[in-house]
């Protein structure tokens, strides 16, 4: 015999209600697990082109090497997770970071026309995620469009420093 409800849920009182709810949690959870990525504890190896000492069209200065993003003076960052067929890189920043300490930041990037002085570009798309999983979670940039793509801003370009000269600012044409 069926117990009553009280009115309020007459779905509820169905004989057949656990193997609809069970198969509804089966659908949920497959489809969280084929959109979600597992972010990995040890960094993909980055492409070589992000490796190296660079200067943004903003004058800022960078030192990119596979387990640290430095944006002098002092914004460091801990990649974490690469994807490369996503174009996107997961960091956590370092805890000396004013205002972000220990969060996540997603940095997504694009290569540029071999015709430009830029070699690519970048976005801090997010950079006070909670967790890893919240860095991936928010919303695409648009590379299809550099010049606001970034959260309405443009993408960062960026050039590499001169290393034969030594000087971090020495961005002659042709001295990559």
């Amino acid at each position: 015999m069926r117990r009553q409800s009280g009115g309020w849920s007459p779905w509820l009182d169905r004989a057949d209600v656990m193997p609809r709810l069970l198969v509804a949690i089966s659908l949920v959870l497959a489809a969280q697990a084929c959109t979600a990525r597992q972010v990995v504890s040890t960094p993909d190896p980055l492409p070589t082109f992000m490796l190296g000492e660079f200067i943004d069209d903003y004058g800022i200065r960078y030192s990119i090497r596979a387990d640290r993003w430095i944006q002098h003076p002092g914004a460091r960052y801990r990649p974490r997770a690469v994807y490369v067929s996503d174009r996107v890189l997961v960091a956590q920043n370092d805890s000396d970071n004013p205002g972000d300490g220990n969060l996540w930041t997603r940095i997504d990037w694009l290569t540029l026309d071999e015709t430009s002085e830029y070699e690519w570009a970048f976005c801090y798309a997010v950079y006070q995620a909670e967790t890893p999983e919240d860095a991936l979670a928010f919303a695409p940039t648009q590379r299809d469009t550099p010049r606001t793509g970034c959260n309405g801003f443009p993408f960062s370009r960026m050039k590499r420093v001169s290393e034969r000269r030594g000087s971090a600012y020495d961005t002659r044409p042709g001295k990559r």
